[in-house]
């Protein structure tokens, strides 16, 4: 496996359909509208973002999108991969840039919530959001401090 830096002009199609094949999955508690709305907010951060790409043999397999102060929009790895160390790699490899992680996940996303406890997040809030239906869903706010920023 590699990890490299995501470029828009050649990635792009491939981080989508990463996209559309895993979203539904991990976020089928959402209606249409939702992913709807989350692809396209997620074109704009994989401009907007330093993005990180995983791939086997020059094909993408996940990817991770994390501003300038360590906050990750996007953690995304191709469902034939999960589990396979993929996720932690493009974590490790965001955390080599930054002193501290911090994320929001939905609390109904159990395997990503208990994916991230795994590698050392704590939450450190929680908020409410609504979907287009109406319905309430419980969002945790996460952070991960490096080794080097705890010793400091």
């Amino acid at each position: 496996m590699h990890i490299r830096f995501y470029e828009h002009e050649i990635d792009a199609a491939e981080a989508l359909v990463i996209f559309d094949r895993t979203f539904h999955i991990s976020h089928s508690f959402l209606g249409r509208a939702e992913q709807t709305e989350a692809r396209q907010h997620l074109g704009l951060l994989l401009r907007h973002s330093e993005a990180l790409l995983a791939e086997i043999e020059g094909k993408v397999i996940g990817f991770i999108a994390v501003d300038d102060e360590g906050y990750i929009s996007a953690l995304y790895v191709d469902r034939p991969h999960a589990g396979r160390g993929v996720g932690s790699a493009l974590l490790q490899a965001a955390q080599d840039h930054h002193d501290s992680l911090g994320l929001h996940v939905f609390a109904e996303n159990i395997s990503a919530v208990q994916f991230y406890r795994a590698r050392g997040f704590a939450v450190v809030g929680e908020d409410r959001q609504i979907d287009s239906l109406g319905r309430r869903h419980d969002r945790l706010e996460m952070e991960r401090h490096s080794y080097q920023s705890m010793m400091a």
